[in-house]
């Protein structure tokens, strides 16, 4: 699908001229859903980049958006993408070090904030940032409008700077920039990668190509918008194909908006669906032999389904038959998680483990994987319905070339690759060599059909003191998928072993704890538990069997406090921030060494 505009805030235009006052936009207020049309988000755009031409908002200028989702996110976004202003998005999980860093970096004159929090984290930091020249609040009850005080930024409203006369959007071309996102990196500091409205644009008409989107589509948006993959692919790209956003209350109400909204589109990380795996099999788990039986059974006969599927290829009248009985039986609880409306359930941000996938495949759960990284605007790939292969990122799209170094590093190029890192010339020509190759820091392979499978990450493997590599992310993909273990982190770089620092998932564990005589403790008391650490040494050496001696988890660490985005030790798609996480838990580690 072709896109004729040449920016991201001329097509937002056209289709909010096509579809007036179809919704475009929805959140929550209360118990009630709200509505925005179409004409309502481009008449308040137009209105606020009025206001900000008035602040004085020229094309080139960088805008940050602190907030969480929700449509004064867009209407900020439309307004200032029309006057050919730059957007910079935070995290709301950012600490203000961080917030810091990317505020002075990007030299950001306006910051739009959504909050009371959030304002106090940016006044925090707003010395020695002499770029920042106005705070804008997002909020809908926003304090009355401040007087600037000396050598601080003025404060607004976007009540008052919406109050005058509406500006249609700027005349552009698709090599100007759009926005710089700062990659949450799992090491060093962020670097704001450079996205041209033809980036974004053209990644849309792949994305929009590859799964059909179109104006019958509803998206449940949960994941920030601040991070790439939800910026293009559940905001720009529906835009672009006309359907509607419905923007979720929260984590914790994801189930409930499921079943209220109903989406045929849902985009999510990994970790979430994990989570509803371990349910699901700790509920099979716990019942009786007859249900287990039954269960495995299902799962077995809804897995060949699904790789017929999977090739496009008809399914076995016999298997076709007993689908018909286990649908009702065992998989309708399953797939009514996600509504009845589901077209595609994608998933990104990290790789998806195997047994996770299979149960949502053999459901009937249209689970689609893909890989991308904001470099590439972002997507690269997807396993399409009818072309999967498990354990593959799938197909890059239309229009994205892929290849591999002689290192096994995964080279991606198209139009859709960013311009460059902000302000670092010479790590943008690390990253983007000579033939305009990306080179992703992925180790890949492709094989005959043209499927990619993600194997490593190539700054990530440890290499032992001994010269073993090991790869991290391998085996804390193994480590995870042991029901008594919430999280992990290995460890070992320039070390003689391998060890780990491990979160237990209690609510799991909940039986084995009663049994220990310690049911109802804190997890900051049972980590120090000899009875515990017996429990997991006992798993670790079962795991460590089919491992590598280089590879064993040779010691470990239990670990009270879950990662998390609050405390910088995950990326905001719940990735281990693997340099963080050593450095906050230093002295555990080298007690481990020690030992």
């Amino acid at each position: 699908m072709k896109i004729e505009p040449s920016t991201i805030a001329q097509a937002f235009e056209e289709r909010a001229a096509r579809y007036s006052d179809r919704t475009f936009l929805m959140d929550k207020n209360g118990a009630q859903w709200r509505e925005h049309s179409w004409r309502q988000i481009s008449d308040a755009a137009g209105r606020l980049r009025g206001g900000f031409a008035g602040l004085g908002l020229k094309r080139g200028d960088r805008l940050a958006i602190l907030a969480d989702n929700c449509p004064q996110w867009v209407t900020v976004d439309q307004a200032a993408l029309g006057l050919g202003a730059v957007v910079v998005p935070l995290y709301t999980t950012s600490g203000t070090e961080e917030i810091r860093h990317i505020l002075s970096d990007s030299s950001a004159r306006i910051v739009a904030i959504r909050g009371p929090e959030n304002r106090m984290r940016v006044e925090a930091v707003l010395r020695g940032l002499p770029a920042v020249e106005t705070l804008i609040s997002m909020d809908a009850e926003a304090p009355v409008t401040e007087a600037p005080r000396a050598g601080q930024p003025r404060f607004e409203t976007l009540a008052s700077l919406s109050a005058g006369a509406a500006m249609r959007t700027v005349e552009g071309g698709r090599e100007d920039l759009a926005t710089i996102i700062y990659t949450s990196g799992t090491t060093g500091p962020p670097k704001g990668v450079m996205l041209s409205h033809g980036n974004i644009l053209s990644n849309c008409e792949s994305s929009l190509l590859a799964l059909s989107l179109n104006d019958t589509d509803i998206v449940l948006s949960f994941l920030p918008i601040a991070h790439s993959f939800e910026r293009t692919a559940g905001y720009y790209a529906v835009m672009v194909g006309g359907g509607t956003i419905a923007y979720a209350e929260g984590l914790s109400q994801i189930a409930q908006n499921l079943l209220e909204i109903r989406p045929t589109v849902v985009l999510t990380v990994p970790r979430l669906l994990e989570v509803i795996h371990a349910r699901v099999m700790r509920t099979v788990e716990r019942g009786p032999a007859l249900k287990r039986r039954l269960f495995a059974a299902a799962l077995s006969v809804g897995q060949r389904a699904a790789s017929c599927r999977h090739r496009g290829q008809p399914v076995r009248p016999s298997i076709a038959v007993a689908m018909a009985f286990y649908r009702r039986l065992v998989f309708k609880r399953i797939r009514t998680i996600f509504g009845d409306r589901i077209r595609y359930l994608v998933s990104g941000g990290a790789p998806l483990p195997l047994e996770v996938f299979w149960l949502l495949a053999a459901a009937e759960v249209p689970i689609v994987e893909g890989y991308g990284l904001t470099e590439a605007a972002p997507v690269v790939s997807v396993n399409l319905h009818g072309h999967t292969r498990p354990g593959t990122v799938g197909l890059p799209l239309s229009g994205i070339e892929v290849s591999t170094a002689g290192d096994g590093e995964l080279l991606v190029r198209g139009s859709n690759v960013m311009q460059g890192y902000f302000g670092r010339q010479e790590e943008t020509r690390e990253a983007i060599d000579a033939q305009g190759w990306l080179h992703t820091g992925d180790i890949a392979e492709i094989d005959s059909e043209g499927f990619i499978r993600i194997t490593d990450r190539k700054k990530e493997i440890i290499v032992l003191s001994g010269g073993k590599n090991v790869s991290p992310a391998y085996l804390e993909s193994r480590l995870i998928r042991d029901p008594y273990v919430a999280q992990a982190c290995v460890v070992g770089d320039r070390r003689k072993h391998v060890a780990a620092l491990l979160v237990p998932n209690f609510e799991n564990l909940a039986p084995e704890l009663s049994r220990l005589g310690l049911g109802g403790r804190e997890a900051d008391s049972l980590v120090h538990e000899a009875a515990l650490r017996s429990l997991f040494q006992v798993r670790l050496r079962n795991f460590n069997r089919s491992l590598s001696d280089a590879e064993a988890i040779v010691a470990f660490t239990l670990l009270a406090t879950p990662f998390s985005t609050d405390n910088g030790e995950l990326t905001p798609t719940l990735k281990v921030r693997r340099k963080t996480v050593q450095e906050h838990y230093r002295e555990q580690i080298e007690a481990m060494y020690r030992e």
